[in-house]
């Protein structure tokens, strides 16, 4: 959970993609031993282009590579099965390790499809390999809701044409109550109403009932709009 929260501290600041590899190979996940993260983004035509990295010795950060090169590199160097395309670029992996042991790859994913990938490399061969993938797991969400952001932005020349776009004189944090915050920064995480109900005390009703007064101010109609509305503004 403090990594989470730190994570989203760190995204709520709107770093660089190379800012955010730099801090899950540096800090976030150094205890595994990682000392290299690249952040890739898939593009409508299958190809696939590195957006943020750290630690490599070749920096690809704006390098774009066809979808039958990435894919072809995927099944050989992480998967090392024979895999088709569709399992690759649909996610249907889920997250794979290299046959080394050293290396892996989680799928970001937006509204259930995969629309880029994460990977990690470590110092030395995984032996807990189910505890770093799940924590590696739990960072893609809140990333892939920052990266899905940041792409959307980059298609639009005015941020206020955007849907959820506003500035922070729109929507502030005083609009909000301290019980509301909590339940935002709850779905940020991907938690569902029955998990912030446990976690905060109060009833699934109550959850729901606020849930419904965050999309009000923030005017937004789902869960993933309130959560990257919330990572835009630095509301939590």
């Amino acid at each position: 959970m403090k990594r989470i929260r730190a994570f989203i501290g760190l995204l709520s600041i709107h770093p660089t993609q190379d800012e955010i590899a730099r801090a899950l190979a540096t800090d976030l996940l150094s205890e595994f031993g990682s000392y290299a993260v690249r952040i890739g983004r898939l593009n409508g035509d299958d190809s696939l282009t590195f957006i943020g990295e750290y630690g490599f010795d070749e920096y690809l950060v704006g390098m774009t590579y066809p979808g039958s090169v990435w894919r072809e590199w995927h099944v050989k160097e992480i998967s090392n099965s024979h895999v088709d395309a569709h399992q690759i670029s649909s996610g249907l992996l889920g997250s794979t390790w290299s046959r080394t042991g050293d290396i892996l790859v989680t799928p970001l994913r937006d509204r259930g499809s995969v629309h880029g990938f994460l990977m990690a490399r470590f110092s030395q061969p995984i032996k807990e390999k189910a505890v770093v993938q799940e924590v590696l797991e739990d960072f893609s969400l809140p990333l892939s809701l920052y990266t899905s952001f940041q792409l959307a932005l980059e298609n639009h020349s005015n941020a206020r044409t955007f849907q959820i776009g506003a500035s922070r004189d729109d929507v502030t944090v005083e609009k909000l109550t301290p019980r509301q915050i909590s339940i935002l920064s709850g779905m940020v995480e991907g938690k569902t109403n029955h998990e912030l109900a446990s976690e905060l005390g109060y009833s699934v009703s109550t959850i729901r009932h606020e849930t419904m007064r965050i999309y009000t101010i923030l005017s937004v109609s789902d869960r993933k709009e309130a959560a990257k509305k919330a990572l835009m503004l630095s509301l939590i």
